[in-house]
C-alpha cells in the first residue's frame, strides 16, 4: 500500500531585524537556529509545499493572531491578477466566492479557519493553473500567492526569493553591492535621504529629496521601500537606470549607474569647540559598535567632556548593535529595550552590557522624522534613563521586530515577530520618540500649526511639555549674540552645541532647565 510521506522538521536560520531601508543591514550578530515543522507534502507531489510552509510560519510566529480569511483572500486575488486573463471572473456568492472562465467555474468559501481555507485555496490554485493555459508554471503561481499572502500582513513582512535573501544576509556584514543611497518613504513617495561619500549615486550628482520615478524604466509608484531596495541593489559591476524628480528645477533626471561594493561607514566623529564631541551614526550594521569604540577612543584623546549623539536620518539596523551603542552611555545592567511577541512568554529584555561607561558624561540626542527602529531604541533608552535630552522632530515610529526565516526551498521570509518598547513602556509604533525640545522647520508644517504657539502642548506619553523653537529663531539668536558654533544651516545642531556647552552633570532635569532659559531668551 502506498503511504503518504511527511517531511521531517527543518532547521531555519533566523535573524532579528529592526529596520527596513536601503543601506540598512538586516541580519543577526549571531544567527539563531530554530526548529520548525514543515507542512505535509502532497500525495506523490511537491505542489504547494512552500505555500503551506509559509502559512505554518505565519500561524506560529507572526506577532499578531493571523487573519486567515484576509491572508487567503489576498493570495487568491494575486494569483488571479498574475494569470492576467480578462475572461477570469471572481464573484461573491451567498455561499462564499466563485471563480469562472467561460463554462468553467469553481465555488469556495473562506473563513477564519486556516485548514478549511487551505483546502479552498488549493481548489482555486489548480483551477487557475489549468485556466492559465501554460502561461504560468505551478511554481510561479505559488510564488505569486506567497508574495500576496505576506503583503497582507504589514508593511515590513515580505517574501524574498533566494537572491534577495542572500543579499539581505550579506548586508549584515556592513557591505553590499549597490549605489550608495539612503532612501525613505514619506507621503507615499520614495525619496533619497542622502548619498554616501564617493558612491556611484554621489558621483552622479543625485541629491537629497530627489523623488524616485522609475528604475530600469519601471514606474515605482506604490512600490514598497523594501521592493525598491531590491531593485537598486545587485551584483557589483552591473548597471541600473534610475529616474528621479527634483523639485528645485521641476524636472526628471535619469542616471545610468554601475553598482559597486559599498562599505558602510556608519559612525563619524568630529571634535567641536569647548570639549564637545559630535558622534553621527547613520545606521546600525555589524561594524557600528567597533566604529563607535574607535570614535570614543579619539574623543577621549581630544578631551571631550560632553557629547552630541546625532541619529537624524538613521533608518535603523541591528537590534544587538543598538543595545551595544546605548550601553556605552548607561550604567551596566540598565534596561535598554524590551520586546514582546504574541504570547506573554515571548518577552525579552536587553540590558546595558559594559562596566566602564560614559554614564556620567552629559549627552544630547538629535533625531528627526527619518530616525527609525534601532535609532529610536537608542534615543528612547537614553531619554528614559534620565540623563539625556532629545532634540529635533518626532521620530519615524517603527517599533516592530522582523525575523528572517530561510525556507526549505532556499527562499526566505521577513516576518514581523514582535514589537519593541522603551524602558518606560513607550510603544514606538504608535507615537515614535517625542523630543523634549522640538525644532520646527520654517514655514511650520500644517499638522504642527495648531500647537506651535504654545509651549505647553500635552504629549501622548504624559511627559513634560516640549519646548518648541523655530529654525529661524535659533539662527537669529546665534547671529544676534555672536555665538560661534559649527554646523552651517543646521539650527538643530547649533542649538545643541549652545545647550550642552558647560553642562557638567549628566542630569536631564538640569539640562532641561538650561534649555528653557535659552528658549525664553530665543523667543524674547
Amino acid at each position: 500500500m502506498i503511504q503518504r510521506t511527511f517531511k521531517r522538521a527543518l532547521t531555519f536560520t533566523t535573524a532579528t531585524l529592526i529596520g527596513l531601508f536601503l543601506l540598512l543591514p538586516t541580519g543577526p550578530d549571531r544567527p539563531v537556529s530554530v526548529l520548525l515543522q514543515t507542512a505535509e507534502a502532497g500525495f506523490f507531489s511537491n505542489d504547494l509545499e512552500l505555500f503551506e510552509e509559509v502559512v505554518n510560519l505565519v500561524r506560529d510566529k507572526y506577532v499578531y493572531p493571523p487573519d486567515f480569511k484576509k491572508m487567503f483572500t489576498v493570495a487568491i486575488n494575486e494569483m488571479i491578477r498574475s494569470v492576467n486573463e480578462e475572461s477570469i471572473v471572481i464573484t461573491d456568492t451567498p455561499e462564499g466566492q466563485s471563480i469562472s472562465r467561460a463554462d468553467s467555474i469553481i465555488h469556495y468559501q473562506l473563513n477564519f479557519n486556516w485548514d478549511q481555507n487551505l483546502k479552498a485555496f488549493k481548489k482555486a490554485y489548480y483551477f487557475l493553473f489549468e485556466e492559465s493555459g501554460g502561461k504560468l508554471s505551478k511554481e510561479e503561481l505559488e510564488t505569486t500567492a506567497v508574495t500576496g499572502l505576506m503583503s497582507s500582513l504589514d508593511p515590513y513582512s515580505q517574501y524574498m526569493d533566494e537572491d534577495t535573501l542572500n543579499r539581505s544576509m550579506q548586508d549584515t556584514e556592513g557591505k553590499y553591492g549597490g549605489l550608495g543611497m539612503v532612501i525613505t518613504m514619506k507621503d507615499n513617495r520614495l525619496y533619497v535621504v542622502k548619498t554616501m561619500k564617493n558612491s556611484p549615486a554621489q558621483r552622479a550628482g543625485i541629491l537629497p529629496d530627489d523623488a524616485f520615478v522609475k528604475v530600469n524604466g519601471k514606474k515605482v509608484k506604490e512600490t514598497q521601500i523594501a521592493e525598491l531596495a531590491d531593485m537598486l541593489r545587485g551584483y557589483p559591476n552591473t548597471k541600473v537606470t534610475v529616474s528621479l524628480y527634483r523639485k528645485t528645477d521641476d524636472r526628471e533626471h535619469t542616471y545610468v549607474l554601475t553598482r559597486e561594493i559599498i562599505s558602510i561607514e556608519t559612525v563619524e566623529y568630529k571634535p567641536l569647540k569647548d570639549h564637545v564631541g559630535l558622534i553621527k551614526i547613520s545606521s546600525f550594521s555589524k561594524q557600528t559598535h567597533d566604529q563607535l569604540r574607535d570614535a570614543l577612543t579619539k574623543a577621549k584623546r581630544d578631551g571631550a567632556k560632553e557629547f552630541i549623539l546625532d541619529l537624524r536620518d538613521n533608518p535603523g539596523g541591528l537590534l544587538e548593535q543598538s543595545v551595544k551603542v546605548a550601553s556605552h552611555f548607561l550604567l551596566r545592567n540598565r534596561l535598554v529595550v524590551y520586546t514582546q511577541g504574541r504570547e506573554k512568554s515571548d518577552h525579552k529584555e536587553y540590558r546595558a552590557k559594559y562596566k566602564n561607561t560614559l554614564h556620567s558624561i552629559p549627552v544630547v540626542v538629535l533625531i528627526n522624522q527619518n530616525s527609525a527602529s534601532a535609532s529610536e531604541i537608542v534615543a528612547g533608552a537614553l531619554r528614559d534613563s534620565g540623563k539625556a535630552l532629545v532634540i529635533g522632530e518626532n521620530s519615524y515610529g517603527k517599533g516592530s521586530v522582523q525575523t528572517i526565516f530561510r525556507t526549505s526551498s532556499g527562499s526566505g521570509l521577513r516576518l514581523t515577530t514582535s514589537k519593541y518598547y522603551t524602558p518606560s513602556g513607550t510603544d514606538i509604533t504608535e507615537q515614535g520618540i517625542i523630543p523634549e525640545i522640538r525644532v520646527l522647520k520654517d514655514p511650520i508644517p500644517e499638522e504642527l500649526k495648531s500647537s506651535s504657539n504654545s509651549k505647553t502642548t500635552p504629549l501622548k506619553d504624559n511627559s513634560s511639555s516640549p519646548i518648541q523653537l523655530k529654525e529661524s529663531e535659533i539662527l537669529n539668536f546665534i547671529k544676534e549674540n555672536g555665538q560661534e558654533v559649527a554646523g552651517v544651516d543646521d539650527p538643530t545642531l547649533q542649538f545643541a552645541q549652545i545647550l550642552i556647552k558647560g553642562v557638567s552633570v549628566a542630569n536631564k532635569k538640569q539640562t532641561l532647565k538650561k534649555a528653557r532659559e535659552l528658549a525664553a531668551n530665543i523667543h524674547y
